[in-house]
């Protein structure tokens, strides 16, 4: 054991000796000199146990033709030694390894470096830096959106160093940082000339749902919808476009976030404030036509002052007119003031009133009541369009006033052309409303001194299923009478008891005049007459029937 650690000694001692010997380290960068140069390699001396070689194609041919025996170049120690006791050099690792420093020195002190965009890969592109290739994402390269690459390409950049691996070597770089350093320098210069309340105009550069960016010496600064007016607005782009020229007033400064945001409504007088002193509800002003929309017209009454024409309050007649067919913008016309409300803040005009209205012209002519001579324009399913030839205004008869009967079969008796003689019964909504039926003898007057309890004689016009169908006076009003009223005994309740022609009596229990409604039944006249019969010749607890009772009476009659 003892000779066996002296042993051990001893070669510790050697192997200390051995690197003693040695001045260079792994890993690290040293300066050589050129020993020998041959066709391929150059012979490299480090001070090392041996001398290292290099490929000559680690140089380029400039620094070939430069370099000579004796000279010194500086190389990469890879090992100190391989397998056949060789030291490992590289000079391309040697400048690698030297990039790399700047590469973390730059990041560690936020340093600004100059790189050549090389080439575009997936998601950004590879950018030479220091002589190494850095990753710099598409998002990075600029501050607006890349529509063509190329102009970027082998073109000196600067950028930062925003991360780097050293495990792996990998290195992202942005030239976007900067670019928005530069922005931000250039904010600063531009909020230092300016202070609150400030009037100044600017270029509006966005429209978004919830106000606009305006450009002020390319600052980007925010007017809020709720900035722009003290009126409602519900739809910037009805009133705004890119590019417009707006006057606004400074209301607020954030140094830090570097933002201005601006107004135009602290510019304005609140108009519900003096509105009521200046303009009254229904009286006719002058106003000025600023945009159009589907809907309708925005007109301004006073500076910063808008109110709504709607698309219902440009014509007579009409509900749903396009605002481009009567106004263009700049158009100075009279419009009445409707309505002001100060909750909503909200103003709407009326052009319509304003004008002639036809249905004047029309009631002066034909007023309500009239009975005029028409012709058929048009028929619907529901109804038909009359004209009297000498006005615009079409008289509508909905086929419930066509006749008494009130169904829309009666369409089929009229057609395009027919002269009909109709009375103007109403208008409503600017629509003139007639009726055909008025000018006929109502058939329902036949139960106007007629009361509940009446027995009646009526006529079975048409047998159903379920009821009969009967007509009642002379007139031949209409109704039915249902099969639980058709008889006293279930048995008998059957409506092909009856046939079309048949004549029979039948009693009133429901009439309502106001509301047009009777109802009639033989069961009910049935009832008080077996009621009556047993009153007067027997008593309804004898177990006789009606037939027996009457048989009794009339035998007793004919007896007699």
């Amino acid at each position: 054991m003892k000779v066996y650690n002296e042993s051990n000694a001893e070669f510790e001692a050697l192997l200390n000796e051995d690197l003693s010997k040695r001045s260079v380290q792994e890993n690290t960068i040293v300066t050589g000199r050129v020993e020998k140069i041959e066709e391929k390699f150059i012979t490299i001396d480090v001070k090392g146990k041996s001398s290292g070689m290099i490929d000559k194609t680690e140089l380029s041919r400039e620094e070939l033709e430069n370099l000579k025996v004796g000279g010194q170049l500086e190389v990469y120690v890879e090992r100190v030694e391989n397998k056949v006791g060789d030291i490992v050099l590289s000079v391309e690792k040697a400048r690698r390894a030297k990039s790399w420093k700047k590469i973390e020195d730059a990041f560690t002190n936020k340093e600004k470096v100059s790189g050549l965009v090389k080439n575009s890969v997936k998601g950004g592109f590879i950018v030479e830096i220091f002589g190494i290739f850095t990753f710099c994402p598409s998002s990075q390269l600029s501050d607006r959106p890349i529509k063509s690459p190329n102009e970027f390409f082998n073109k000196p950049l600067e950028f930062y160093i925003i991360k780097i691996d050293n495990v792996r070597m990998n290195v992202i770089s942005s030239r976007r940082a900067i670019l928005e350093e530069v922005k931000n320098q250039n904010k600063d210069e531009v909020i230092s000339k300016y202070k609150i309340n400030d009037i100044v105009e600017g270029k509006v550069k966005a429209i978004t749902s919830y106000g606009l960016f305006v450009s002020i010496e390319n600052l980007d600064c925010l007017l809020h919808s709720s900035e722009i007016s003290h009126l409602k607005i519900s739809n910037l782009n009805e009133m705004f476009s890119v590019g417009d020229s707006v006057k606004v007033q400074i209301i607020e400064i954030d140094n830090e976030a570097k933002r201005i945001s601006l107004s135009i409504k602290a510019m304005l007088p609140d108009p519900f404030k003096t509105i009521g002193d200046k303009y009254e509800v229904g009286k006719d002003y002058d106003v000025k036509i600023t945009k159009l929309s589907d809907f309708g017209a925005f007109a301004e009454i006073d500076e910063g002052v808008i109110g709504l024409i709607h698309s219902s309050e440009m014509k007579h007649m009409q509900k749903n007119v396009n605002p481009k067919s009567i106004f263009k913008i700049g158009d100075v016309v009279k419009v009445r003031l409707k309505e002001v409300d100060t909750e909503k803040r909200k103003i709407s005009f009326s052009y319509k009133d304003t004008q002639p209205n036809p249905m004047s012209d029309f009631l002066e002519k034909y007023p309500v009541g009239s009975i005029v001579d028409t012709k058929v324009v048009n028929k619907q399913d529901f109804g038909l369009f009359l004209n009297t030839g000498k006005s615009d205004i079409d008289i509508f008869v909905h086929y419930k006033q066509i006749s008494f009967a009130e169904t829309s079969k009666d369409l089929d008796d009229y057609k395009k052309d027919d002269a009909v003689k109709v009375k103007i019964i109403d208008i409503k909504d600017d629509k003139v409303n007639g009726s055909i039926r008025a000018l006929k003898k109502d058939p329902f007057n036949f139960f106007d001194d007629k009361k509940v309890k009446d027995i009646l004689s009526v006529r079975v016009a048409e047998v159903l299923d379920n009821a009969i169908k009967v007509n009642v006076g002379e007139d031949r009003y209409q109704t039915i009478i249902k099969k639980a009223d058709i008889a006293l005994e279930k048995a008998d309740q059957r409506p092909n008891r009856f046939a079309p022609g048949d004549t029979l009596d039948a009693m009133i229990i429901e009439l309502n005049t106001t509301e047009r409604k009777v109802r009639l039944s033989i069961k009910e006249l049935e009832k008080r007459q077996q009621e009556e019969a047993i009153a007067k010749y027997g008593s309804a607890s004898s177990g006789s029937s009606l037939s027996d009772i009457l048989g009794t009476a009339l035998k007793k009659k004919e007896d007699k």
